[in-house]
């Protein structure tokens, strides 16, 4: 175990660079749940109040408190208007009464300026008995009370309603996974609001949708499975174990579902698994340290990103065999393909290009340059523009197919590390590893359509209906 969380912190510090440092991996749930809050936008009339939030605790149903950990303490009505992720906490299973919550500062905006509220020292109760049960999470959201905060006397104290979020409808349904809190936010890709977490094993990386049995697989890198959660219930109901420090990074599943081929960083592998049975039917050893794999769009090649080796791994998915092995820049990162598939476009960490490669000589044609630092691309697969992001950057630059200079740009509220398409909605969504946060933006008029909070060190997403 020790050598596959090893395994995974190179990885992360490959993927993330300096910001690795940062992150902090927490263990999986064994006994306990654990619980997330989630607020609802302020209401209009809150937009001259803005408070800080000292404490939040959870209370048992036999009078113990326990505290939960704050993720954000400030709040203002006249601030961005979003769902936003208060608290969370690991807890013991049980029942519990509701959530304690406690200020220390609120100011109110007024004719002559802002003034301080006097703040209430109790702590306010907002009750909604809910249960804790072993190895779940629980999803609570909360409505804030202007009038009832505010009191007769001016006086300031946190007042919350508390209620049940419901589950996304399923053609709506998203997935994002939380590589340091061993989690997968549940989200409603069409109004960005979070309506449930998945707990996982210890790194969750790619997460694929099988949209005809409504499955999702989850590539769980510390413990060596791939995690098989239903989409409609949200619930595990089963694993696909791999081999002892095979520490699988990403993955990728054919378009008849019936094939799911499995990345291997620890042991510099590609599991060929039949999802029904469960089973590894393949196992073909590619370069050194496979870091990502992208399937080509009619589903007959894999392409396997090796970092150590320098070179990309081109499988038959067939006859499951090694069909080629195409040389890179240093430490490949992952690439994509163009509408008709005879283009791919690689990156790689040590390079300020984006390579476009013939997919039938595998000669590189044309090199774009896009400056160091490239953390994602994305190509669209109806205009064939590409999407370009860089770490420590928040403009996405827009290149057209046929020219070498960016088009256009998209600010955004981080810069990303992985990039998705809503098909249905057409809306690029980004995964912002260093806010903790998923963005999406139409790509037609540019705006932003919502911003949400995930778990810690974000690595991926997934939606239906995605292109």
């Amino acid at each position: 175990m020790r050598l596959n969380l090893f395994l995974v912190l190179v990885i992360v510090a490959l993927c993330t660079g300096c910001q690795a440092s940062r992150v902090v991996v927490k263990q999986p749930l064994n006994s306990d749940g654990e619980v997330y809050l989630y607020l609802q936008p302020l209401p209009q009339e809150a937009g001259k109040l803005r408070f800080e939030l000292a404490a939040v605790s959870a209370l048992r149903n036999d009078g113990v408190e326990v505290p939960l950990t704050l993720v954000r303490a400030p709040y203002s009505g006249s601030g961005p208007q979003r769902q936003v992720l208060v608290a969370s906490g690991v807890l013991a299973p049980g029942r519990y009464r509701g959530i304690y919550f406690k200020a220390k500062n609120a100011f109110l905006q007024q004719q002559e300026g802002e003034a301080a509220l006097p703040v209430a020292g109790n702590q306010e109760l907002a009750e909604l008995p809910f249960d804790v049960v072993r190895q779940k999470a629980r999803v609570l959201s909360l409505s804030f009370k202007f009038a009832e905060s505010l009191g007769a006397k001016g006086a300031f104290r946190p007042v919350f309603s508390l209620f049940f979020p419901e589950r996304p409808p399923v053609n709506l349904t998203g997935y994002a996974t939380n590589f340091a809190s061993n989690s997968v936010t549940v989200f409603d890709k069409r109004s960005g609001e979070v309506r449930h977490v998945v707990p996982t094993g210890q790194g969750p990386r790619a997460v694929l949708f099988d949209r005809s049995r409504l499955l999702a697989y989850v590539v769980v890198s510390g413990e060596n499975v791939v995690e098989v959660v239903d989409i409609s219930s949200h619930e595990l109901i089963r694993k696909i174990r791999l081999n002892n420090g095979d520490a699988p990074s990403e993955a990728v599943l054919t378009p008849d579902a019936k094939t799911l081929l499995v990345a291997n960083t620890g042991s510099n592998s590609v599991s060929i698994i039949d999802p029904t049975s469960n089973f590894e039917t393949t196992r073909l050893n590619v370069g050194n340290m496979p870091r990502s794999i992208i399937l080509d769009p009619a589903g007959r090649k894999a392409y396997v990103f090796n970092t150590f080796s320098n070179n990309i791994t081109v499988i038959d998915v067939i006859s499951r065999s090694v069909a080629a092995t195409l040389n890179t820049e240093a430490s490949p990162v992952r690439g994509d393909f163009n509408r008709r598939g005879d283009k791919l476009y690689v990156f790689c960490q040590w390079s300020p290009y984006v390579f476009i490669y013939d997919t039938t000589s595998y000669a590189i044609t044309k090199r774009l340059y896009a400056g160091m630092g490239i953390s994602a691309i994305k190509v669209d697969g109806v205009t064939d523009r590409l999407y370009v992001a860089k770490t420590g950057s928040r403009l996405v630059d827009i290149y057209d197919p046929f020219s070498p200079i960016p088009m256009d740009s998209l600010e955004v509220a981080g810069w990303p590390g992985y990039f998705l398409i809503d098909a249905e909605e057409n809306n690029l969504l980004m995964v912002l590893p260093e806010q903790n946060a998923v963005q999406s933006v139409n790509l037609v008029s540019k705006k932003g359509r919502f911003l949400f909070d995930t778990g810690s060190a974000p690595f991926w997403s997934t939606i239906m209906g995605e292109r």
